[in-house]
């Protein structure tokens, strides 16, 4: 494991909060600096959406490739907001936790159509680098989906 460190003071900092898993399907609330409001998602998709779409209105990080779209129409795409304001403190996102998990993740790169970044679990403290937005995904899975009964192996050795 390569050791990895969550910049607090990146401008993307995101913490999730997982409150019900079960079946395949995760329900919880994301936070960013940007929204009084949590963004509330019933699966993983909608937050991958979310998450792109934020990032995309603070421009930051920035996409190395452009997103391609099957209609003709280009409206549809989201300019950069200029002087997005942000309202919450990291103090307010980090402190935020989830019934079965909490993982604070800063997305530091968006290369290769896909992203690169940290993840910390919360509960245990846990640091680990992505390279791809579906091995974010898996680390969030595989981090829910450990089991602590005595005889298993450590929750550290089953998220990573």
């Amino acid at each position: 494991m390569v050791k990895s460190q969550i910049h607090v003071s990146a401008p993307n900092l995101l913490c999730i909060c997982i409150d019900k898993a079960g079946g395949g399907r995760y329900v919880g609330r994301m936070y960013d600096k940007y929204s009084k409001q949590p963004f509330l998602f019933e699966e993983l998709g909608q937050l991958v959406n979310r998450m792109e779409y934020l990032f995309d209105r603070i421009g930051y990080p920035q996409a190395s490739t452009a997103v391609r779209h099957f209609a003709k129409d280009k409206t549809n795409r989201i300019q950069k907001k200029e002087g997005m304001m942000q309202v919450l403190k990291t103090e307010d996102i980090i402190s935020q936790s989830g019934s079965r998990a909490t993982f604070v993740v800063h997305v530091q790169y968006r290369q290769n159509a896909t992203w690169q970044g940290n993840i910390m679990w919360a509960e245990t403290q846990q640091c680990s680098s992505f390279r791809s937005a579906l091995e974010l995904l898996k680390l969030i899975d595989g981090a829910l989906n450990v089991k602590t009964k005595d005889g298993d192996r450590s929750v550290k050795e089953k998220m990573l």
